[in-house]
């Protein structure tokens, strides 16, 4: 989902401020297990069943990131053959509000 910045978020990246309230109606959620690098090569020669290794150990937290800032970690797992984050911890985040 796209959408223009309002004034209020325009006026406080220009002031700076570090945060910039999300929109009401929903949050872009990720959930990252993690990254690593490859060259241009490595990536032009991917085949399907290549096998990445991460920058994290395995069974390590993910991180649960909305609208870019991370707000819980947790542990993958399954629901009804789903894949599906556990909340292990919530992050404190200064200025955040609940909704």
């Amino acid at each position: 989902m796209s959408r223009l910045l309002t004034p209020e978020e325009l006026a406080a990246l220009r002031d700076g401020m570090p945060y910039v309230p999300a929109p009401r109606e929903s949050y872009h959620v990720v959930v990252d297990a993690g990254h690593t690098e490859l060259t241009p090569e490595a990536l032009d020669a991917l085949q399907i069943g290549d096998v990445l290794p991460l920058a994290r150990p395995a069974r390590s937290p993910v991180e649960i990131v909305a609208n870019g800032t991370t707000v819980a970690h947790g542990e993958l797992t399954a629901v009804k053959g789903r894949a599906a984050v556990r909340v292990l911890s919530l992050a404190r985040t200064s200025g955040r509000k609940r909704v």
